[in-house]
């Protein structure tokens, strides 16, 4: 078994406030949040410490079981994957107190029963609502595209999931369950960007996610409260960790992967690991507190 320390990577998202009305028709945009923005939406997350753990497992092999990724690229062959990479993501410390959402400018919306902030939820101290993924490692696969549709909700006027991964190929699908109108506003940077405007029972909003793109907010111009995020992905080994913060990435191909972990505002972590056929690899994860955060 091989396995070496990466470090700490860290993503910057900006996300930015949009003047579109309940009213406005609705439309697409293709433009970009400029920086000026960005930096006035201050949804920038920082760089968090953190810390990356590797759990030894009895059934991996010597460096020299796992096979390389083909250098040419040859077509998938799903047979071929029995190797597993499965741990829990944790937060060290007392997590940041999550507090009630106000929804008082919706009178529809503070009708429904109180949420709580999403950005940062431990659970007995699993993190949930991170993106694990095979970053590196892949290359000599020629993936198939993703099918069919991955659903994004409106309900209680909160984006439900939060945090949503999908794989090239499938269709963003935004739905409206609640009995207001609400804004579906992304901030793609790879697939289109759209801006569209959707009142209560609406039909669904579908939108093809044709490449690759790193994790983009996605919110409500009519309530600022509203955020959830989307990650795409141009290969189908990705999960988000659980209420528990577990997680577990199953169907792995001999060879040597970097495995990275992204939280939205706490940042990522990487590590390298060596899978032998039908390995079983235990990796956790340990994020620590913004310095603000842990006041």
């Amino acid at each position: 078994m091989k396995l070496h320390f990466v470090g700490i990577l860290s993503l910057i998202l900006s996300a930015t406030c949009s003047s579109e009305t309940a009213t406005a028709p609705a439309q697409e945009s293709k433009v970009a949040p400029t920086a000026a923005e960005a930096d006035a939406s201050n949804e920038t997350p920082g760089l968090a410490k953190t810390a990356m753990e590797l759990a030894p497992a009895s059934s991996l092999g010597s460096s020299s079981a796992g096979a390389s990724p083909l250098e040419d690229k040859e077509k998938w062959d799903a047979s071929k994957g029995d190797a597993t990479v499965s741990g829990r993501i944790t937060f060290k410390g007392k997590a940041p107190e999550r507090k009630t959402i106000d929804m008082g400018s919706d009178a529809k919306c503070s009708a429904h029963e109180k949420a709580l902030e999403e950005t940062i939820i431990v659970t007995d101290g699993g993190l949930q609502n991170v993106v694990i993924s095979i970053s590196k490692g892949l290359k000599g696969w020629k993936f198939p595209k993703g099918e069919g549709a991955v659903k994004l909700t409106q309900k209680g006027c909160v984006y439900r999931p939060h945090v949503l991964a999908v794989q090239a190929g499938q269709k963003l699908e935004v739905s409206n369950n609640d009995n207001t109108v609400h804004n579906v506003h992304t901030f793609s940077r790879r697939n289109q960007a759209f801006n569209m405007a959707q009142p209560a029972g609406a039909a669904p909003i579908k939108k093809a996610m044709k490449r690759k793109d790193k994790l983009f907010l996605v919110k409500c111009d009519m309530h600022d409260w509203m955020k959830a995020y989307v990650v795409v992905f141009d290969h189908p080994f990705f999960t988000v960790s659980d209420a528990t913060g577990a997680f577990s990435l199953t169907g792995l191909p001999p060879g040597t992967y970097t495995i990275s972990a992204q939280h939205e505002t706490l940042g990522t972590q990487s590590a390298e690991v060596t899978l032998a056929k039908g390995a079983s690899e235990t990796l956790n994860v340990v994020f620590e507190p913004k310095k603000a955060d842990s006041k």
